[in-house]
This record gives structure tokens, sequence and C-alpha cells, in this order.
């Protein structure tokens, strides 16, 4: 499975947030787009992808949100139609750290922040890497396993994760790029040298 953890680092986790002024909810529109290039193909979905995104911003505790495309309905590209889902789930009472609650069809949410993904990860045995400009290129790795995670983060800069596994550093380029559009380039590289596209529809 690919895996992207996306950091939302001033994203409400609780309340609400008006769905024509993303931007000001946390960098909202920056962080669907993240999800969209995670899950989805021009004309379809990605086979065993996942995305889970950070809401760090409150008000209240840290709440992750898990989209899995094996049991996925009704997303669509669309920057509001994504942010409409994630504001129906923050509505929702936090679940406990940890325990994941089903909100719908292929999301669901949980407590905890990036240390706690990354901790599900190393039981689950996911090798991780960070998109980071000044990590080593994706040419220049020898293979990346079918199971891993890649930490994506948004407008602000991404802090060093906490947890002890290793974790590598991957840049798609010698300028900062958009989340969105590294994503893009890691499945784009993966896709042409698996043979064998994540892919359906």
């Amino acid at each position: 499975m690919r895996r992207f953890a996306i950091i939302a680092s001033t994203a409400p986790s609780s309340g609400t947030f008006t769905l024509n002024d993303l931007p000001s909810a946390g960098r909202m529109d920056v962080i669907c787009r993240n999800i969209g290039s995670s899950l989805l193909l021009s004309h379809g979905i990605r086979r065993d992808a996942e995305a889970i995104v950070h809401l760090m911003g409150g008000p209240g505790k840290p709440r992750r949100i898990r989209f899995r495309t094996s049991d996925l309905v009704g997303l669509r590209a669309d920057e509001r139609s994504i942010a409409g889902m994630i504001r129906g789930v923050i509505g929702e009472p936090l679940p406990p750290l940890g325990m994941w609650k089903e909100y719908s069809p292929g999301i669901s949410h949980s407590g905890g922040g990036l240390g706690t993904t990354l901790d599900e990860w190393h039981s689950a045995d996911v090798s991780v890497f960070q998109l980071d400009k000044d990590g080593s290129t994706l040419d220049s790795m020898h293979k990346i396993p079918l199971d891993s995670g890649f930490i994506v983060g948004d407008h602000n800069p991404l802090e060093a994760p906490v947890g002890t596994q290793e974790i590598t550093l991957i840049s798609t380029g010698d300028q900062w790029l958009l989340g969105s559009a590294s994503i893009s380039i890691v499945h784009h590289w993966l896709d042409s040298h698996s043979g064998n596209p994540s892919a359906s529809g």
C-alpha cells in the first residue's frame, strides 16, 4: 500500500469552517489538493492507497482523518467536495487516541498526531520516507518497498517527526514544490519503476 501522512499544521481539528474560504481554514485548499493527488487519477481512483490527514490547528486536540481507496466511495477531485467531507468529520466527537472510528465507507478518524501514525506504521513494518528538498533524489533510490509511507508537509516548515523508526529523506527536485506536485511525482516514479501502476478506473 502507498501511504501518505499529510500534515495540516493550522487546519481545525474540530468545530467547523466555511467552504467559501478554504485558505483561511488553515490552508484547507492545500490539504485537499494533497489528498486528491494521493488518491485520485484523472478518471478514477488508485487501488491500495491511503492518505492520513493530521489536523493540528485546534480547537481541541489533534485529529487524524484516514482515507482508504479500497473502501472509499463518493470522492470527487474538487477541493470543495473533499473539504466538505473533512468538515463533516470534524463535527463528530473525537475518538480516543489510537482508535479508528469509521465515519463513512473508506473514511475514519482518530485522535493523535504524526507520532501516533508513525508508531502504527512501524508496527505494520511500513518503510517511512519524508519528502524534503534536501533529501536523496528518487533516481538514487535503488528500491522503495511496496508498503511505504510518505510524510508530506503543508505551507509551514515540517518539524522533525516524533519516533524512533528510521525515516529516509527523499527529494522530488532541487526546488521546494507544492505537496500535491511532489505526491504526483512520487506516484509517477513508483508507477514507472514497479511495472504495476496502482490504478483503477
